[in-house]
């Protein structure tokens, strides 16, 4: 959480429980995208690969790199690693139910009132994700913020 962010959850069950779906939701896109548009037999090595195990999401994309995003339950964050990015930290907003990139909560002094947090699309987890794959490969994965 920001340093003067009040907690977005009810407990720490109902973070697993948003935490999770979002992953699990990432995952099965990522999958769908692969199985679209990735053939196997043509690629040997270089297979995508998607796993989410132990609250971790990796996703390798060669040769493009790796992409984790994990959670961190202390903070009720999810973490974020691009090799395009790089490394973010996302809060939940629940009114709008998006996980938002912390600096731009951070930036604003919005003392944990995520309604007077301006942000866009690419300062959301689903945005970035979607943008990365427009940028690599031409397609979005259609992930809501």
């Amino acid at each position: 959480m920001s340093p003067s962010a009040p907690p977005t959850f009810r407990n720490v069950g109902h973070y697993h429980d948003v935490a999770d779906d979002t992953l699990h939701a990432i995952q099965d896109a990522v999958e769908d995208y692969i199985e679209d548009n990735f053939d196997a037999a043509e690629a040997e090595d270089d297979i995508p690969e998607v796993n989410y195990a132990s609250g971790v999401l990796t996703m390798s994309l060669p040769p493009h790199g790796t992409w984790v995003i994990n959670k961190q339950t202390p903070n009720e964050q999810l973490w974020w690693s691009s090799p395009l990015s790089g490394p973010r930290r996302y809060e939940y907003d629940e009114e709008k139910e998006r996980w938002v990139y912390s600096r731009i909560i951070d930036d604003q002094g919005s003392d944990g009132d995520y309604a007077k947090v301006d942000y866009s699309e690419e300062d959301t987890l689903g945005g970035i994700l979607n943008k990365e794959f427009e940028d690599l490969f031409g397609d979005s994965l259609g992930l809501e913020g």
